[in-house]
């Protein structure tokens, strides 16, 4: 019943080019299976594509920011993990995150580590509890 050890999916949602082959790069190196995703609309359609165990979000994106593009997730899929990526976290996005079921935050910039602790917390949670 070792099916738990299956390769767990994470999407990484983020306008910028280097943080997403960087990031993709570590979660590939931890053994996961990353995709990525340089926009909102993108990581929509990777989501419902992929279906992955969690997501990675950055909130400051051009034309459709992270609050926006977690919105429109949450309307096919209410289930997926999500950690929010930012720099720029205030009271009020850290509420208006809360109120769409968001399970971390990572303040940029990340210590790589730090980041894979984060993800392999929320990824044990979800295996762990059932909903």
């Amino acid at each position: 019943m070792n099916k738990e050890f299956t390769r767990k999916k994470i999407l990484v949602i983020d306008d910028e080019p280097d943080l997403l082959i960087l990031v993709k790069e570590l979660l590939e190196e931890e053994g996961y299976q990353a995709f990525c995703a340089p926009n909102g609309a993108d990581g929509i359609h990777l989501n419902e594509e992929k279906n992955p165990d969690l997501i990675i979000l950055d909130l400051r994106m051009p034309e459709m920011d992270g609050m926006e593009t977690l919105r429109q997730i949450r309307k096919k899929d209410d289930k997926v993990r999500v950690i929010i990526l930012t720099g720029f976290g205030s009271p009020e996005t850290i509420r208006d995150a809360a109120d769409l079921n968001v399970s971390e935050y990572v303040n940029k910039p990340f210590d790589n580590e730090q980041l894979i602790h984060v993800i392999s917390k929320t990824l044990g949670r979800q295996t762990g509890e059932q909903k």
